[in-house]
């Protein structure tokens, strides 16, 4: 059992971020977070908050920040974001080794120096040079041992969207992701929303008539991607079978529901 109240003028993170100004106050009791509290700056100045809260009787810990790219820089979790509202729910630590389950959503974001999506948006209205543009990418997590796992994740954006799940291994220095690719995801997806027909052309609500199933292996710095492309002559269902299995997760679990 202890209590923690701690003020730090900065904590360096990863490709020279640091979270500065933090302010914490922490209690656990038993090996259970009884309460929790952070403050700190991101980024230009950009506040970032977490606290611990009982939605329903569930303890969750929420995580929020204007700046999604700094925080994902100084977590070392990606480093190609710039700017982003993040928000993030997730079990807190326990004792017990048991998988922690998490929730993150970022909106209006960019990607930049991702070749692959470079090419794939060359000669779209506003180009690279700025990066690609995206509105929402939200994806479901577990955590254990090291391991996070991604499902449900669905990236969308005016000029590409796509889906994605697979395994990040941090011990092991390996990531396992695949998904599809959707290209054009605005006009491309919207024979997704028609009932019936966008499940049998479409794909279902995130995947468009014309995309590509692809898989990303290797290490997190390095990381290869290699696309199917035979797969872009399948609408809808029949691309499934066309999917790498890579990370495919058989026993999804349910958690905070898409809001």
């Amino acid at each position: 059992d202890f209590d923690v109240d701690l003020k730090l003028g900065a904590v360096a993170g990863f490709y020279g971020e640091a979270l500065r100004s933090v302010d914490v106050k922490f209690s656990r009791r038993n090996g259970a977070v009884k309460s929790f509290t952070l403050s700190g700056k991101l980024g230009r100045d950009t506040p970032l908050t977490a606290d611990l809260r009982r939605p329903q009787g569930r303890e969750l810990i929420y995580l929020e920040t204007a700046d999604a790219g700094a925080f994902l820089r100084f977590s070392d979790t990606y480093a190609k974001v710039v700017g982003g509202q993040l928000s993030l729910a997730m079990d807190p630590p326990t004792v017990e080794p048991s998988a922690k389950e998490g929730l993150i959503n970022v909106r209006d974001f960019s990607i930049k120096g991702e070749a692959s999506l470079d090419r794939a948006v060359a000669g779209g209205p506003a180009g690279a040079q700025s990066g690609v543009a995206f509105s929402r990418v939200r994806a479901e997590f577990t955590r254990q041992n090291g391991q996070l796992t991604i499902r449900e994740g669905v990236l969308k954006g005016p000029m590409i969207g796509g889906t994605i799940e697979g395994n990040l291994d941090f011990p092991g220095n390996q990531v396992r992701m695949s998904g599809t690719f959707v290209p054009m995801y605005g006009l491309n997806n919207m024979f997704g929303q028609i009932p019936l027909i966008g499940l049998i052309i479409g794909g279902g609500s995130n995947e468009g008539l014309i995309g590509m199933t692809y898989e990303i292996v290797g290490s997190p710095s390095q990381p290869v991607l290699r696309v199917n492309p035979i797969s872009a002559m399948a609408p809808g269902v029949l691309r499934k079978i066309f999917e790498f299995n890579t990370g495919k997760q058989n026993n999804p679990v349910e958690f905070p529901p898409n809001n």
